[in-house]
C-alpha cells in the first residue's frame, strides 16, 4: 500500500473534465522541473496522467445505447524526435488496492470499475516516424451500474525500449466515472406568438419578459414555479428597438434604437421589478452609425453586468459593459468565425457561451473574465438545432423554443453534459 501511495503522490492536482460527445484538447506537458536537460524529454509517459491526477466522465446509465467508447486514452514520446522503430506498450488495469489509496488521497468512497464495465485494447504500438499512439478508446458497458454510483478504473502502460526509458511519474491515469440519470428538458409552458416576426423573449429578474409584434412588454412569472404564470403587461411602445434584453447586473433593459434621434445607439432603460414594474429614462449607452445593420437582433446577457452581440462585419464576437450608471459602454471584438446562420442562438451558461450548431449544441469555454475565450471547446448536445431558438435564464438554465411555441426548460444546464433535444 505504502508503494501505491507514492504513485499517487506523482500524480498531479487538478481536474480535466471530459465529456462524452466530445474532449478537452491533450497538450503535451513538460516533465518535472528536477531533469532540466533535454534528453529527458525522451521518456513515454500517458498523456492523461500528466493532464490531471482524475479524468472523470458522467455515464448515463438509463441511455439507450449501452456501451459508450470514451476516446481519451494517449502515450506519447515526449520531445520532437520520432523514434525510427516501433514501441510496443502494454496495458494494464490495476486492482482494488489502487482503489483504496486513490479514495484515502481524494477522501471518496469510489468503487472500483467491475472488469465486466469496460473493455480496452490491451496491446498496442506507437509507430515509427510518430510520437504517439493515437488517442485510443476506453469502452464502458452500463448493465449493471447504478444510478449514484461513483466508479474509478486505474490504468498503467508499460513499455520496453532502450532509447524511450518510461517516466514512472506519468505511467498511471485514474479515470473515474460518474453514474447518473439522462439528464432532460421539461416542458413549462406556451407562448403562441413567440415565433412571430419581431417578438423577442428573455429573462426579467426571476421571470421571463417578451416584447411581442406590437411593442409591448409581458411578464411571464416564473420564480419558484414549474410552469410559466398568466403573463402581465407592464409596458408599451418598445416597437422601435432592436436587441432588447435585461441586463440583471445593472437591472437594466438594453436596446439599439431603429428610429428616431437615438437610430443605431445603444440605450438603455432602468427598470423595476414586478409587481410594480416602472421603467426609466432613456440614456445613451454607446452612440453608433449603423448597429442596428451589423448587430440586428444578436445582443445576450452575460454576467456581472457584461453582454454579447455577434457583428456582420467578419462575423465578430463582441463584448460589451457598460459603467456604473447603465451609461458610456465599452466594447471590444473578442472572437471571428460566428457565422449566424450556423451559430445560431448563442447564450451564457456558467462561464462558457453555448451556441446552437447543426451538428449538435457546442460550448466554447470563456476565460474568468469573460472577455476572451479559453481554447477548450467541446460538443454537449444533439437534435437542438430542430428548435427554433435557445436562450439561457440567469445562466445556469438552458430555455428552448419549439416551432409551435412551447418552451422546454433544461434546468441547472450541465455544461459538461450530454443531452438529447425533446422535440
Amino acid at each position: 500500500m505504502e508503494r501505491i501511495m507514492d504513485r499517487l503522490k506523482w500524480i498531479r492536482g487538478g481536474v480535466a473534465a471530459l465529456v462524452l460527445l466530445g474532449m478537452a484538447s491533450c497538450a503535451k506537458e513538460n516533465l518535472p522541473d528536477a531533469e532540466p536537460e533535454l534528453k529527458s524529454y525522451n521518456k513515454i509517459y500517458f498523456v492523461q496522467a500528466s493532464l490531471s491526477g482524475n479524468i472523470n466522465f458522467k455515464v448515463y446509465v438509463d441511455a439507450n445505447k449501452r456501451d459508450t467508447a470514451f476516446n481519451v486514452v494517449n502515450i506519447t514520446v515526449g520531445g520532437t524526435a520520432a523514434p525510427d522503430h516501433d514501441i510496443p506498450v502494454q496495458f494494464e488495469t490495476l486492482g482494488q488496492a489502487y482503489v483504496d489509496a486513490y479514495n484515502t488521497q481524494k477522501g471518496m468512497t469510489a468503487k472500483l470499475l467491475p472488469e465486466a464495465n469496460f473493455s480496452l485494447d490491451r496491446d498496442v504500438v506507437i509507430k515509427k516516424g510518430t510520437l504517439t499512439t493515437g488517442t485510443l478508446p476506453l469502452q464502458v458497458k452500463l448493465d449493471g451500474l447504478s444510478n449514484g454510483d461513483v466508479y474509478v478504473l486505474p490504468v498503467k502502460f508499460n513499455a520496453t525500449d532502450p532509447a524511450h526509458p518510461v517516466d514512472p511519474q506519468l505511467q498511471i491515469a485514474y479515470y473515474v466515472f460518474t453514474c447518473q440519470q439522462m439528464p432532460v428538458g421539461k416542458y413549462i409552458g406556451n407562448i403562441p406568438q413567440i415565433n412571430e416576426p419581431g417578438v423577442r423573449v428573455f429573462e426579467f429578474y426571476d421571470d421571463l419578459m417578451l416584447r411581442d409584434t406590437a411593442g409591448n412588454l409581458w411578464v411571464y412569472p416564473l420564480k419558484g414555479r414549474q410552469t410559466l404564470g398568466e403573463p402581465v403587461q407592464v409596458a408599451s411602445g418598445f416597437e422601435n428597438v432592436t436587441s432588447l434584453f435585461f441586463n440583471s447586473g445593472y437591472k437594466r433593459l438594453i436596446g439599439v434604437i431603429t428610429t428616431g434621434s437615438y437610430l443605431n445607439c445603444v440605450v438603455s432603460w432602468s427598470v423595476t421589478n414586478v409587481p410594480d414594474v416602472k421603467i426609466g429614462d432613456t440614456l445613451l449607452a454607446y452612440k453608433s452609425a449603423d448597429f442596428v445593420a451589423v448587430f440586428s437582433d444578436t445582443f445576450f446577457p452575460g454576467v456581472n453586468g457584461a453582454w454579447y452581440g455577434v457583428h456582420a462585419t467578419g462575423n465578430s464576437f463582441w463584448y460589451f459593459t457598460l459603467n456604473a450608471s447603465g451609461t458610456a459602454a465599452t466594447r471590444s471584438n473578442i472572437n471571428t468565425g460566428w457565422v449566424r446562420d450556423i451559430y445560431k442562438d448563442p447564450c451564457i451558461i456558467n462561464n462558457a457561451v453555448v451556441v446552437n450548431h447543426p451538428t449538435g449544441l457546442l460550448v466554447y469555454l470563456l476565460a474568468a473574465n469573460g472577455a476572451t475565450f479559453a481554447t477548450d471547446r467541446w460538443m454537449v448536445g444533439k437534435g437542438f438545432f430542430k428548435y427554433s431558438r435557445i436562450f439561457s435564464f440567469q445562466n445556469k438554465d438552458l430555455i428552448a423554443i419549439k416551432a409551435n411555441g412551447d418552451l422546454i426548460r433544461y434546468a441547472d444546464f450541465d455544461i459538461h453534459g450530454t443531452y438529447v433535444a425533446e422535440l
